[in-house]
């Protein structure tokens, strides 16, 4: 009885002091040099998009509202163009959006580090079963969304990276930090052109 009661006052010990140590030990904060981090990620990806592994297919756009106002004498940067991998071919005649047509996808956005921050659905992507819920003219989103469904057709899926200055900048926006470079695993299904008096 004495040695049973000896072990469970060792045993709450135990628990007690692990329990102290988990409260004195510092989580590392996730979002620390988050900025310069950003900066290095964005640097592997040009890397990888300019040298791309046996049968990987990537493309860099320009800023589309560089290229629409044709503007002169500007430095482009690598913050300038977004990055984008390409999953799915799109239809061989399938429609390219532009800036004023509607176009339905489905997305997941990722943060460098992973975390997901935005999704139009749930699961795996399946393109049978995945719908492209998600409805918006092609410049009412951030810049470098816009820059990327420019110049993707119906049926094609891509994985585009964009920087922060074609994103939100460098300030937060909802769960996003600033300075964060955004990757969306991108649809784009529909487009449909405005109906005009000409119709």
């Amino acid at each position: 009885m004495k040695r049973a009661f000896g072990l469970a006052l060792l045993s709450a010990s135990l628990l007690s002091g692990l329990a102290s140590c988990s409260k004195d030990t510092v989580e590392a904060d996730p979002y620390e040099r988050w900025a310069e981090r950003n900066e290095a990620y964005l640097d592997s990806v040009i890397r990888v998009s300019e040298n791309p592994p046996v049968g990987e297919t990537w493309r860099k756009h320009l800023n589309y509202k560089i290229k629409s106002e044709n503007l002169t004498g500007d430095i482009v940067t690598k913050r300038d163009y977004v990055y984008v991998k390409v999953l799915q071919e799109g239809k061989a005649d399938g429609i390219t959006p532009l800036s004023t047509d509607t176009v339905y996808t489905a997305y997941k956005g990722y943060l460098m580090n992973g975390t997901l921050f935005d999704s139009s659905y749930t699961g795996d992507f399946d393109p049978k079963f995945t719908e492209a819920t998600f409805s918006t003219q092609a410049s009412a989103v951030v810049t470098g969304w816009t820059t990327a469904l420019l110049y993707m057709k119906e049926g094609e899926r891509v994985e585009v990276f964009i920087p922060h200055t074609l994103g939100y900048g460098t300030n937060a926006y909802s769960s996003i930090p600033g300075y964060s470079v955004m990757r969306f695993d991108l649809y784009l299904d529909k487009v449909i052109h405005p109906q005009g008096p000409e119709k």
